[in-house]
């Protein structure tokens, strides 16, 4: 019984080892995915939750959406905004496993805000315009990675036009997946 279990544990483990370990780093096929608290610092500074994912169509170009939801704090005006992003970002390999990326991207921010009355609220959609920068350094499942989003918006108040550009940084651990 012994001899049976150490040469099941002796196949399962060469099985394990004898597969082709792919290089990790960007490269064509790479899905990742990033998911962290962000801090946008502006007239008025918001804490945010990001949520990223990128499918990379090219060696050095990439298809990205992210999304920010408003956490934080309550007191700001307006009272929420939400964010979405969408377009190519570009790579640009610094060695085998380190990256850097940039881009330029348009957006709309979903921007609620407390009336005059008590129960009323105001919604608008706002286009935004965004310039990208991160760095990431990639291992076989996960990556860490620190990015800068410089995010122009105006919102038309009542009395005057409110500016909700800000500086958002985010950073912490994302994943990556392999389909290719």
């Amino acid at each position: 019984m012994n001899r049976l279990l150490i040469f099941t544990l002796l196949f399962i483990s060469a099985g394990a080892f004898a597969q082709n370990k792919k290089p990790s780093g960007v490269r064509k096929g790479l899905l990742r995915t990033e998911g962290t608290l962000c801090y946008g610092s502006g007239i008025n500074s918001r804490y945010y939750f990001q949520g990223e994912l990128e499918y990379l169509v090219h060696n050095r170009v990439g298809l990205n959406g992210t999304t920010y939801f408003n956490i934080g704090p309550s007191g700001n005006y307006p009272g929420s905004c939400h964010s979405v992003f969408s377009g190519p970002v570009f790579h640009f390999p610094m060695s085998k496993q380190m990256d850097l990326s940039l881009a330029l991207q348009p957006g709309l921010s979903f921007v609620k805000d407390k009336g005059s009355k008590e129960n009323s609220s105001v919604s608008e959609m706002i286009p935004n315009t965004s310039i990208v920068g991160g760095l990431a350094y990639y291992g076989s499942f996960f990556h860490l990675f620190f990015q800068l989003r410089a995010n122009s918006a105006y919102v038309n108040d009542i009395v005057q036009r409110q500016s909700l550009s800000d500086l958002r940084i985010a950073f912490g651990l994302g994943w990556n997946l392999n389909l290719k």
